[in-house]
C-alpha cells in the first residue's frame, strides 16, 4: 500500500505541479478532500485547484523539488523545496520579479488511490521576505531598523 500511495504523491508532484497539469485534480484528490495550508484551510477538488492556481499564477515557473519521502500505511510525508520567480500577484502582493526558494513539509493521507487529507507546512515568513512583502531579518536588518 505504501508504494502505491507514494506513486500517487509522485504523480501530484511531477505531473500535476511540476508539469503544470491542473486537470489532474479530479483524478488525484477526493471530492471532499481537506487541505490545510499556511494560507488557510481549503476544501475539496475546488480547494486543490484554488491552491494550484494561486501559486501557478504568482510563480508560473515554479518547481517542487523532493528532498525526502516517507510512507507509512495510508500516509505519505514529503519534505520539499519550492522554487520559482514571482511574476504574478500572490494574494495582495504584486509581482516582484524575485526568485524564491522555500522549504516545506506536506503530509498526504490517501483513501484508495486518491488524496483525502493534506497538511502543508511551509516557511511563509521566508516566502514573504523573499518577494519583498516583509523586511529581511537577521543582523543586517536589525542594524537598518536601529
Amino acid at each position: 500500500m505504501s508504494e502505491q500511495n507514494k506513486a500517487v504523491v509522485r504523480r501530484i508532484i511531477e505531473e500535476h505541479w511540476n508539469r503544470k497539469n491542473p486537470s489532474l485534480v479530479a483524478e488525484l484528490f477526493s471530492t471532499n478532500c481537506a487541505l490545510r495550508t499556511p494560507d488557510g484551510p481549503l476544501q475539496g477538488q475546488e480547494g486543490a485547484s484554488l491552491l494550484y492556481n494561486a501559486y501557478a499564477t504568482a510563480f508560473p515557473d515554479f518547481r517542487v523539488g523532493v528532498d525526502d519521502t516517507i510512507a507509512d500505511g495510508n500516509k505519505v510525508v514529503v519534505r520539499y523545496t519550492f522554487t520559482g520567480t514571482q511574476k504574478g500577484q500572490l494574494a495582495a502582493v504584486p509581482a516582484s520579479g524575485r526568485q524564491v526558494s522555500v522549504q516545506g513539509i506536506v503530509i498526504f493521507r490517501l483513501m484508495g488511490a486518491m488524496v483525502d487529507d493534506v497538511h502543508f507546512v511551509w516557511d511563509k515568513f521566508a516566502l514573504l521576505q523573499q518577494i519583498g512583502a516583509l523586511p529581511a531579518s537577521g543582523p543586517a536588518a536589525a542594524q537598518v531598523a536601529s
